[in-house]
């Protein structure tokens, strides 16, 4: 690789440890705090860093490719293949972009194993951006998954050239591409069931075999089996036929005798992953009942070493769990006799992942708390997914943390201003409307609005890797798959009794007042009853985006005057008037301000305490 580009893949390293959480370590809350601000303008000094590269090295070499010589471009796909390298995975968008230019390049030239090479790589990059994806509406992760199957399907289509193809390498390519035809989410689990059938077919196939005996054929069929096993895990289709359960047995089963030959060997015990595969698909096929499957999987979670940091140990310890909260939501008349279990199943969980080791934590880490957040069970007795969430922002995403806990305090103020005029301001919100004495219901939408606050952007959670390991600017379809967060968010919170009321500020919150701009198209303004309450937030969050976290993500940021001034110009547009209104009162700017300025070291003095084992949240 060229020096620019080891340089950014060093500065995204760095940026990871100073986007990371920081532990007081024994440290005066003083020393910690030095400690945050410091890592803070760090993580902008290497983001704009690798800004000037992109701009001066990377993107002028991609507008120049057909001029660059054999030994640049072996430095680009080795740059490529270095941000997309697992467990790092340092920049996936960067490395699609590359690999995309590369494509293009291929095409033009017309080198065909140029075509199916950059197809695979980038198709693995479209992978692993739907997977940021997994658990959510097929709706959501549909525009992400065709672009990978797209490449796939298109690689795999020159099996008809097969016996022209000289090289093993791109027989493998394409192999490989007609194995993963069948990766994401599909309509229909049988269309998938029936499309890794193929594949095994052609897997099998001794002529194919015969054509290239150089090929590790064995390792490509038991992955095959691998995936087909995968099918009945989780599947909450009824599509399937007897003869799909059947043809996912086969390959259980392959699995299965695999897994034990090789635990024998090593004289350990069957990972929790296969023997799920397996209980799943004797539940399916009828061979047990719910309760059955159930219990195995609580044996299979109480045995998980909760030292194990290893992605079978993060498997059985957070992924498992939150198959076993899917079965429990499919079936909620099973969950008042598991009350208790799921009690402690969720602290151990929590304690878990605090005790992960930061160099350990990895794209899997990532992924199966994703899933547990989308199949969350929230019970009378169990922590409840309001403090989870929270306690997954404190952990992975302390800035979005700090932010939220700033919008809500802001968020608070001004609807308490508001109240001392207008009493009747937040009456469309029927139980605020219930409360007649007027100290009583100020408190009580002092603290709506301040949650409201801290839960508008726990939809982030699914997104991560844009908030904490991206160290530039955003690309489009970034921007783009950021924007999910609000309607993810806003799913996630209204299917819970302890967070649905704040459903709609998450939902909302980057509407705008007169709709004509802003996303999603889902949150109507005129025919939510919280409107005002929205309105809030929308204003508190874009007002602290503007002076400071947008800095990070698009590469500018303002001061709050200015920021104010822009707001204003913004009245009856972007923001409702009744509020904007409140921002020409000097006592009211001040009061911004001044909670702008204090905002950042409260939130951290929480963080602080939590990482310390005195906070709210440690007891949990």
């Amino acid at each position: 690789m060229e020096a620019y580009q080891e340089e950014y893949l060093s500065n995204v390293r760095e940026m990871l440890s100073y986007t990371a959480r920081v532990k007081p370590a024994g440290r005066p809350f003083e020393e910690y705090f030095a400690q945050m601000e410091k890592n803070r303008r760090s993580a902008a000094e290497k983001a704009e860093r690798n800004m000037e590269i992109l701009r001066e090295e990377l993107f002028p070499t991609l507008d120049q490719l057909f001029e660059i010589g054999a030994e640049q471009r072996k430095a680009l796909e080795d740059f490529a293949g270095q941000l997309l390298k697992s467990p790092e995975e340092l920049d996936v968008g960067l490395s699609c972009q590359i690999h995309r230019a590369l494509l293009s390049l291929a095409r033009l030239e017309k080198d065909r194993a140029g075509i199916i090479r950059e197809l695979y790589w980038l198709g693995i990059g479209w992978n692993y951006i739907s997977n940021r994806l997994v658990g959510q509406e097929l709706s959501q992760q549909q525009a992400y998954v065709s672009q990978m199957r797209l490449c796939f399907t298109e690689a795999a289509a020159y099996l008809k050239y097969y016996d022209e193809i000289e090289d093993s390498q791109t027989r493998g390519y394409v192999l490989r591409c007609r194995a993963n035809m069948s990766l994401g989410a599909f309509k229909s689990q049988s269309t998938k069931i029936r499309m890794v059938k193929k594949t095994l077919q052609i897997m099998q196939d001794e002529e194919f075999r015969k054509k290239d005996p150089m090929l590790p054929w064995d390792a490509f069929l038991y992955a095959t089996h691998q995936q087909m096993a995968a099918s009945l895990s989780h599947a909450k289709e009824q599509d399937m036929t007897p003869q799909d359960v059947t043809d996912v047995m086969e390959s259980v089963y392959v699995v299965f005798q695999r897994q034990i030959q090789e635990a024998a060997k090593k004289q350990m015990m069957l990972p929790a992953r296969t023997l799920f595969r397996l209980y799943a698909v004797e539940y399916r096929c009828g061979l047990d009942t719910l309760t059955g499957l159930l219990t195995k999987m609580e044996e299979l979670i109480d045995m998980a070493d909760t030292a194990d940091f290893s992605a079978e140990g993060m498997y059985a310890l957070i992924s498992l769990p939150a198959f076993y909260c899917q079965y429990l939501s499919d079936y909620p008349e099973l969950i008042p006799k598991r009350r208790e279990y799921i009690d402690g199943l969720y602290r151990k969980i929590l304690a878990y992942v605090d005790s992960f080791p930061e160099e350990a934590e990895n794209e899997n880490l990532f992924l199966y708390l994703r899933q547990l957040a989308v199949t969350f069970v929230e019970t009378e007795t169990s922590v409840s997914y309001g403090k989870f969430l929270q306690r997954l922002l404190m952990r992975f995403l302390p800035d979005v943390y700090i932010h939220s806990r700033i919008v809500g305090r802001t968020a608070a103020a001004l609807s308490g201003m508001i109240l001392e005029e207008e009493n009747q301001y937040f009456d469309d919100i029927e139980w605020i409307r219930a409360i007649r004495e007027p100290d009583a219901k100020k408190q009580a939408v002092m603290k709506y609005a301040m949650e409201c606050g801290l839960f508008h952007d726990t939809g982030k959670i699914n997104f991560v890797q844009l908030y904490v390991r991206t160290g530039r600017q955003w690309l489009e379809e970034e921007y783009e798959m950021a924007k999910l967060h609000a309607e993810i968010g806003a799913a996630h919170l209204a299917a819970r009794p302890s967070t649905c009321r704040f459903a709609e500020a998450a939902r909302g919150h980057h509407s705008w007042y007169d709709g004509a701009h802003g996303y999603p198209d889902s949150y109507k303004r005129l025919e939510c009853p919280a409107r005002q309450m929205v309105d809030v937030i929308a204003l508190a969050d874009w007002l602290e985006n503007r002076t400071d976290a947008v800095r990070h993500y698009v590469g500018e940021g303002k001061g709050l005057t200015e920021a104010l001034e822009e707001a204003l110009a913004q009245e009856g547009k972007r923001f409702s008037p009744l509020l904007t209104a409140r921002l020409r009162d000097k006592k009211a700017t001040e009061k911004i301000r001044q909670l702008f300025d204090e905002g950042r070291r409260e939130a951290c003095r929480i963080l602080y305490e939590e990482e310390s084992g005195k906070g709210l949240f440690h007891a949990l």
